[in-house]
């Protein structure tokens, strides 16, 4: 895996919008499958499928394609509303605010943003989730079994990290690098901090690539 750089200035990076739907990731065939993980721990606004930009499911499913026989890749997370996004925030906040009570409000937020961007929903610099830009996902075998990247989803941990574990010779190591060789092939960015969040068209991507952003906040898709 290669040096990764971090999205650094993504906020100050103007969006030029384009007018694309988000389609359900149900929809995008075999070798893509989902499971909805913030559906299923109740949080607010979270939906009962996941969402992607068009341009970025038609991406996942060439990745998707390019896999050994077997594998599908699982998406726990598209498209984001500004509800769940607050309570991802909210939540990280307060549990740092326990593990560290000398901490004020502005520090805990501080090192809260790494892992979970605040939850501004401007049109300026909204968080990548919101403009159905950004997608975590995994490896799995064809019957939903997930493979072993080395930590769990939404493990806010240094081991986290996308290319942590490049030094230590794993299965682990070795599927990360499967997933990350194949999102990157279709123009997909890895996130530095989370091996599980890849972007394509938002701002993270722009400040990687160097490429004019795409897409803003997305409204929220229709109930399934």
């Amino acid at each position: 895996m290669p040096r990764l750089t971090q999205p650094a200035g993504w906020r100050d990076i103007p969006i030029a919008p384009v007018d694309e739907p988000l389609v359900p990731v149900a929809d995008l065939g075999p070798r893509v499958t989902q499971d909805p993980r913030y559906f299923a721990m109740d949080l607010p606004g979270s939906l009962p499928g996941c969402w992607l930009r068009e341009g970025v499911a038609a991406r996942l499913v060439r990745a998707a394609e390019s896999l050994p026989d077997g594998l599908v890749l699982l998406v726990w997370d598209g498209w984001r509303s500004i509800e769940t996004q607050s309570a991802l925030f909210e939540g990280y906040v307060e549990d740092l605010a326990a593990q560290y009570p000398d901490l004020g409000r502005a520090e805990l937020e501080q090192v809260a943003r790494p892992y979970v961007t605040p939850p501004d929903p401007g049109h300026h610099a909204p968080p990548p989730h919101l403009t159905g830009g950004a997608v975590d996902l995994t490896l799995a075998m064809a019957d939903g079994r997930e493979l072993d990247l080395g930590t769990g989803f939404d493990a806010f941990v240094p081991e986290a990290g996308a290319a942590a574990l490049e030094d230590i010779d794993t299965p682990a190591r070795a599927n990360r690098r499967l997933l990350f060789h194949a999102l990157t092939a279709e123009g997909f960015t890895a996130y530095v901090e989370e091996w599980w969040h890849f972007d394509f068209g938002d701002q993270f991507w722009a400040a990687v690539t160097g490429g004019t952003p795409r897409y803003g906040p997305a409204a929220a898709p229709a109930r399934e």
